[in-house]
């Protein structure tokens, strides 16, 4: 209960102050769209609302881990830091929302008549509300699929397991112990270099109440319902159809490549059959393998199953995008009435228009706000979101806005990387190399690569870009949506020649942000198909300029009313090319979604089976009971585990972990394997190394005889632990798992 009532304080906080800062959503919607039919089309809500939820709960997290982190230091009681924090918090939040709804925010304000409102009406708010439904639907099934509680078991699919592992390790760390200052869970005592704001969200829920898989499980649902809405209403506002609400997730949640077809022509080759070859594509337990990597299932719907803060980081992108995106297409209405001295040499090029409706003071403090808590957050969504905002930048009024978001990013990354890792050049390492992992190391070899990982995406969405320019141009509308595309592509471009972490292969983050931004070019394209653009209606297009004086707004919106009905088709040959237009949609959809359909289905059929961790387990009873949550345990090399849900550091969990964290663990594996030696036999070595590392206790459970010398015999010392260290715990029924204290 305290735990819902948390969410919904942060949701009523965000959307307060996404209302205060954003004070007129109906103008920026009149700024960003193509037309004022699709104004009718879009409720406030649909910014507001998802917005608001994930700036609350970002914001919240941030303030809360830091006054955590603050009262860790003056508190010792077991979670008495994140108690306090989380309640100092919580008060402030209710403080300032009790403030943001004030006597004047009480008051009705009249609906400006010169800009549309949303059309209230049966079939807008069945459309929005079907389709907010089957997002929530389809991301409650994905996550809790694969990560669940049955009979006090921790179900972990067997395509998630190894990613989650780090993140219930970490969950737990706050949850039920207090992991201030914050270490990787996996790898004690080296700080932590790896974006954990969203799991710090999820362990406070844990704290409050949630079991584990709901601590997880419901924040990824609300972070992907959230990103969806938010896509969604980006490709409304810059296609002008409606569909496009519901295309853009959708082509999301079945991901667009070559594979399927690949796959099948081969097994038709072979003699297969298309029936058999279909029923062996929907029963396949593995992920495509014509690719590198891609039988981990890098670009399938897995990926959001395994990193579950991916979609929060996305859709705080999409807000950035969504507040800067007028000064673009205000750059290109100047130009086409100013030439091109407009681009540099005028002063709103640079800084906001003087009396600007849009209030961009306002827009600019809620967009440094996001990305000072970002860097923690999601750090490679932050970059993403960067290169997005630069490219915008580059043609775009307001410039001074973007380079104060752009520093406020950069400020922050610094601070928080050297509070929680140390050394600033630990956290990012940029360095040249080109062709991402595609093998080949010819010209074309990534771009054959890229294609053929997108399937129809890429090449629809470019055609679709390549048309909408031809058209603005020739209709003199303003180009914005296709440098918008240009933006989109950059964080892709980024990942094929900029290596950022210890493995390239980290990169397909960036790439996968721009593909879930070029989809809303896709969704435009299909939405376009399925009701055709140049039916019989009233040329409703918004006018080239966007005045501000309120007189002008009013005679440029209302101006297409007096204009007659344009014709584009008479109706007997219009009607015929509808059909084939949907027909074409139709089809192009299957081909879009024909791969990600498949992988749906192995999703569902490799998560059949699961590991299983025990969460009534009698080893973290104890250890929740009778150790400290600052004490460390040597353990095995463990990945998954029942330990790791006591909240306690183990000083060398399992090494990949720890290693594309960034931390050194080939120097953390030598000295593990001479600490499980007992070093090499002396006690008094042995105790004071693990005094240093105040490594408290060691767990003795039979895969530490999984760790073998060059000669296959164990290397842990059993007789040597027994003999010299006491022993303070043993379960029978728990593994024969015994526990002994160091010192």
């Amino acid at each position: 209960m305290l735990g819902i009532l948390f969410i919904l304080v942060c949701a009523v906080f965000g959307y307060e102050l996404v209302s205060f800062l954003v004070p007129d959503i109906r103008r920026l919607y009149v700024a960003t769209a193509v037309s004022k039919k699709s104004l009718t089309n879009i409720p406030d809500l649909l910014f507001k609302v998802p917005a608001g939820i994930i700036t609350g709960i970002s914001i919240a997290t941030f303030l809360t881990y830091y006054a955590s982190l603050g009262f860790s230091y003056v508190l010792t009681r077991k979670q008495t830091a994140i108690t306090a924090g989380t309640a100092v918090v919580t008060v402030i939040m209710c403080y300032m929302i009790f403030m943001f709804i004030d006597k004047e925010r009480k008051k009705k304000k009249e609906a400006n008549p010169k800009i549309p409102n949303f059309d209230n009406s049966i079939k807008n708010t069945l459309f929005y509300g079907i389709s907010i439904v089957l997002f929530t639907t389809v991301a409650s099934f994905l996550f809790f699929y694969t990560f669940r509680i049955s009979d006090g078991m921790l179900i972990n699919g067997y395509s998630v397991f190894s990613d989650l592992s780090p993140h219930t390790a970490m969950t737990s760390s706050f949850s039920v112990g207090s992991n201030f200052p914050t270490q990787y869970m996996h790898y004690s005592g080296d700080g932590i270099q790896y974006h954990f704001f969203f799991y710090f969200f999820c362990g406070i829920l844990g704290f409050l109440g949630f079991p584990i898989d709901y601590a997880i499980n419901v924040p990824s649902i609300i972070a992907m319902v959230c990103c969806f809405m938010l896509l969604g209403l980006l490709g409304v506002l810059l296609s002008g159809r409606r569909l496009t609400f519901f295309f853009a997730p959708l082509l999301v949640l079945f991901r667009s490549s070559f594979n399927v077809f690949s796959s099948f022509s081969n097994m038709m080759q072979h003699e297969y059959g298309v029936t058999r070859s279909i029923n062996v594509l929907l029963h396949s337990f593995s992920w495509f393998k014509q690719t590198p990597y891609d039988d981990w299932g890098i670009w399938a719907i897995n990926v959001y199953a395994n990193q579950r803060h991916l979609m929060f980081g996305v859709a705080m992108i999409l807000i950035l995008v969504i507040l800067f995106v007028p000064y673009v297409r205000r750059l290109c209405i100047s130009v086409s009435s100013g030439g091109f001295k407009s681009i540099f040499l005028t002063k709103t090029s640079w800084i906001p228009r003087k009396g600007d409706p849009l209030c961009p003071y306002k827009n600019l403090i809620l967009a440094c706000i996001l990305v000072i808590v970002m860097p923690y957050i999601h750090g490679s969504a932050l970059i993403a979101g960067l290169l997005i905002l630069f490219g915008m930048a580059i043609v775009s009024e307001n410039r001074l806005s973007y380079l104060a978001v752009a520093v406020s990013a950069v400020v922050s990354s610094y601070i928080q990387t050297k509070i929680f890792s140390g050394s600033y050049t630990n956290m990012v390492k940029f360095s040249l190399q080109s062709g991402f992992v595609s093998n080949e190391s010819t010209f074309g070899s990534p771009y054959r690569y890229l294609i053929y990982i997108t399937g129809f995406t890429l090449i629809s969405a470019v055609l679709f870009a390549i048309a909408r320019l031809v058209f603005d141009i020739l209709k003199k509308r303003p180009i914005y949506m296709s440098l918008l595309f240009v933006s989109f592509l950059l964080p892709l471009v980024f990942a094929f020649n900029v290596k950022v972490s210890l493995e390239m292969l980290a990169n397909h983050k960036f790439i996968q942000i721009s593909l879930i931004f070029i989809d809303i070019f896709v969704a435009s394209l299909l939405a376009n198909l399925a009701n055709l653009p140049f039916a019989p209606k009233k040329d409703t297009d918004l006018p080239k300029l966007l005045p501000l004086d309120n007189d002008k707004l009013e005679e440029a919106l209302n101006k297409d009313s007096e204009e007659k009905k344009k014709f584009v088709l008479p109706l007997p040959a219009y009607i015929p090319a509808q059909i084939l237009s949907a027909i074409i949609a139709l089809c192009l959809l299957v081909g879009l979604t024909g791969t990600g359909i498949v992988e749906w289905c192995v999703y569902i059929n490799i998560n059949k089976g699961h590991i299983d961790v025990n969460t009534r387990s009698e080893l973290v009873d104890w250890i929740e009971h009778n150790t400290a949550p600052s004490d460390v345990f040597l353990t095995p090399m463990w990945s998954v585990n029942r330990f790791f849900l006591a909240g306690r550091p183990a000083y060398y969990g399992w090494p990949y972990f720890a290693w594309s964290a960034g931390h050194d663990t080939y120097t953390r594996d030598e000295i593990y394997q001479w600490l499980i030696t007992g070093c090499n036999g002396d006690i008094d070595k042995f105790v004071s190394y693990c005094k240093e590392r105040e490594i408290k206790y060691l767990v003795f459970d039979p895969e530490f005889y999984d760790i073998q010398n060059s000669e296959g015999k164990p290397m842990y010392n059993a007789e040597f632990f027994a003999s010299n260290l006491k022993q303070v715990a043993y379960f029978p029924e728990d593994n024969h798992t015994i526990v002994y204290q160091i010192y």
